[in-house]
């Protein structure tokens, strides 16, 4: 199936109104499900100003943007959870270096939400390309992972009958930096059957930017070949 991104907002306005009521809230295996696959931000990267194309920065001294070629697998990592997606990407494009590896686990809380928890991993380098192995994740343990606590968890929403999203803001999610000063995170993530739209950012105390990625536009991830 064919994917294209684009801002859930404009998705929004766009639906026309025989579009079916959006559930009230997501089928869990459907949502981790949906993510399932290759995705690469290659359109996004090659359609962008030449200006834009510059290594990353830390903090929020200019804008930038990158290509990364994404990686999503379901795992079997039943101390997670039930539904738990490990993600890869590679910079670049498929045969790039490793990026990035992350877990990302979603549940129905206390209260009925649905929330995406999201993880680090202590040490990654075992876990690395082994995303089609068989049992490769199914002793992973909480304590191998570095999470971010209970009021850190992305909170997902139907916006329409194909789209979901999911976001935290830095009033609700507060971390200590490795620097040990106070961040909030600022992240969102929106799938739809178009696309996957996906950005996050660290905010410090006094409102500086520790961190944004990317450092310009959301990444807008297509489905890859």
């Amino acid at each position: 199936m064919i994917r294209t991104l684009t801002i859930a907002a404009v998705m929004a306005l766009g639906a026309c109104a025989s579009t079916p009521p959006a559930p009230s809230r997501p089928d869990l295996a459907a949502l981790s499900g949906g993510l399932v696959g290759a995705w690469d931000t290659k359109a996004q990267y090659d359609a962008a100003p030449e200006a834009l194309k510059r290594p990353p920065v830390a903090g929020d001294a200019y804008a930038w943007l990158d290509r990364q070629h994404a990686q999503f697998a379901r795992i079997e990592a039943p101390a997670i959870g039930a539904h738990v997606i490990y993600l890869e990407w590679r910079a670049a494009g498929p045969q790039g270096a490793i990026s990035r590896q992350r877990i990302w686990s979603f549940r129905t809380d206390a209260a009925g939400q649905v929330r995406m928890d999201f993880y680090t991993f202590k040490t990654p380098e075992p876990f690395a390309g082994k995303a089609a192995q068989a049992g490769a994740f199914a002793a992973l343990k909480p304590e191998d992972l570095i999470g971010y606590g209970e009021a850190c968890g992305l909170y997902v929403a139907p916006t329409s009958a194909n789209t979901f999203d999911a976001k935290i803001d830095e009033s609700q999610c507060q971390i200590s930096a490795r620097s040990g000063r106070k961040m909030g995170i600022d992240a969102r993530v929106t799938l739809m059957t178009t696309g996957l739209l996906y950005n996050e950012a660290g905010i410090l105390a006094d409102g500086a930017t520790a961190f944004k990625v990317p450092g310009g536009p959301p990444y807008e991830f297509r489905r890859a070949p």
